[in-house]
């Protein structure tokens, strides 16, 4: 039998770099007061029975709440000319210019100019973000919306992603 041709080694996947930008949505403070209010009323409850019993079961409870808060936030993350809002991920050469809304613009977007085809990230809590036009005329997606507390950074983030990937 002849000797055959090996396969060439598939080559290593590159190792992802270090974000440009990354922000976790999380609540803000009267959103962590109510989470641990729900936490601390899970051991009220139990207080009839055991004062013991509802301490623990109000902090476990209270862990619980805040944990659930904390995982359940999206992620915004530039990274590897990648722009990530949650679960959902897109190149950033097929986004356009990203608008920093903040305030006035930031209430008109998201009331009376919301795009029901665009992607949206948002969060009521949070009153600033970013809109980018989706460039990719085969997809049936407007834009890309986000809330950011830091807007300007994320808007940054991602035209210098752009550039690299130029």
């Amino acid at each position: 039998m002849p000797d055959q041709p090996r396969p060439a080694a598939s080559p290593v996947p590159a190792r992802p770099t270090a974000p440009v930008f990354h922000e976790r949505l999380l609540p803000g403070p009267g959103a962590w007061i109510v989470i641990a209010l729900l936490g601390a009323t899970f051991g009220v409850i139990l207080v009839p029975l055991s004062y013991t019993l509802a301490a623990v079961v109000g902090v476990l409870a209270l862990v619980v709440v805040c944990a659930l808060a904390y995982v359940s936030s999206p992620v915004l993350e530039v990274r590897d000319g990648q722009l990530t809002l949650g679960r959902a991920r897109i190149p950033v050469e097929l986004l356009g210019e990203p608008v920093v809304l903040e305030g006035e613009q930031w209430e008109r977007v998201m009331g009376q100019d919301f795009e029901p085809m665009a992607h949206h990230c948002t969060r009521g809590w949070i009153h600033s973000g970013v809109r980018m036009e989706v460039l990719d005329e085969t997809d049936p997606t407007t834009a890309w919306v986000a809330s950011s507390r830091r807007p300007e950074d994320l808007a940054l983030a991602v035209r210098a992603a752009r550039r690299t990937v130029d």
